[in-house]
């Protein structure tokens, strides 16, 4: 199939600047609450982008954990090529989308690592297999299939007490910016960004 035959249309509302709450984190929660009462597979999926020490660019799909007026948190291993790339410039994005109502947002930010009790607390509440996991994956590095799960099944059958390891735990992305984006008919899409002024907000609609 020729891909520029694919035609997608868009029905949607409307989203007016009066519509959005003048915070952004509030506004992002309600979206996110939004994807969660549509029952959106993986609503709180998001792509992160990252550069490296070269500024070459690489993206991954993360899961959000969390959302507050101190960022967005999200866990992984720190010597990953995620943690080294921030280690290197924490200058992150992250952008969200959901087919399901055509929304999309995209946010620009800081990663800085999460207190050692908030790393703790979140890998205490994951599975005991999912906790193996992480203890046991060398995140990014060259691995066969053999060691890998050669290493889970040692560890899991130990039935050791398993503790947060001191190479994983959150990032917390600080939002500079946030844009949400709403799909329109006629590729008129509503627009709107979020860039931070001193201790306010400003918004303004963007073109689509």
């Amino acid at each position: 199939m020729n891909l520029k035959d694919i035609i997608l249309e868009y029905h949607q509302k409307e989203l007016t600047k009066q519509m959005l709450n003048e915070c952004p984190y509030t506004e992002l929660k309600s979206w996110m609450d939004d994807a969660i009462e549509k029952e959106v597979s993986y609503p709180n999926a998001a792509t992160l982008a990252t550069v490296d020490k070269d500024n070459t660019p690489s993206n991954r799909v993360i899961l959000i954990k969390d959302i507050s007026s101190s960022g967005v948190t999200f866990f992984t291993n720190y010597e990953s090529q995620k943690g080294q790339d921030i280690l290197n410039n924490p200058n992150v994005s992250i952008s969200i989308f959901w087919k399901e109502f055509d929304r999309q947002i995209r946010i620009k930010g800081k990663a800085t690592k999460t207190d050692r009790q908030t790393s703790e607390e979140y890998f205490n509440s994951r599975s005991p297999l999912s906790q193996v996991s992480a203890i046991i994956s060398d995140q990014s590095q060259v691995v066969t299939k053999e060691k890998l799960h050669g290493d889970f099944e040692a560890l899991k059958d130990t039935k050791a007490i398993l503790e947060c390891p001191n190479n994983w735990g959150g990032y917390r992305v600080n939002i500079d910016s946030i844009e949400f984006w709403q799909g329109r008919p006629n590729r008129l899409h509503d627009r709107f960004i979020y860039k931070k002024e001193k201790s306010n907000w400003k918004i303004d609609r963007l073109a689509p």
